[in-house]
C-alpha cells in the first residue's frame, strides 16, 4: 500500500472515528440536560412544560460548554491528552 493510500485510509478512520466521539458528546451532553431536568421538577409538583425544558436544558448545556472551557478546566483535559498520548505510545 502506497503512501497516499495509508493516509487516505488513516483520513476516514479519522472521519468515522469523529463522527463516533460527536455522538458519545452529544449522549453525555443529553445527560447534563436530564441531571438539570431531573433537579427542576423535584422542586415542584407540576410538570415542567415544554418551553421551560427547552429553557432549562440550553442554560444547563451553554453553562456546562462554558464551565469546560475555562482555562483552568481547558488546561485538564490538556494535559490528561497529554498523559493520555504517552500511554499509547508506549503500548504500540
Amino acid at each position: 500500500m502506497s503512501n497516499a493510500d495509508e493516509f487516505n485510509n488513516l483520513m476516514k478512520q479519522s472521519k468515522d472515528q469523529l463522527g463516533l466521539l460527536r455522538i458519545e458528546l452529544q449522549n453525555l451532553m443529553v445527560k447534563f440536560g436530564l441531571r438539570s431536568l431531573t433537579l427542576y421538577q423535584a422542586a415542584r409538583k407540576e410538570p415542567l412544560r415544554p418551553n421551560e425544558m427547552n429553557s432549562i436544558v440550553k442554560y444547563e448545556l451553554t453553562s456546562a460548554m462554558r464551565d469546560f472551557a475555562e482555562p483552568d478546566n481547558m488546561e485538564k483535559v490538556i494535559e490528561q491528552t497529554k498523559i493520555e498520548w504517552e500511554k499509547q505510545k508506549t503500548t504500540k
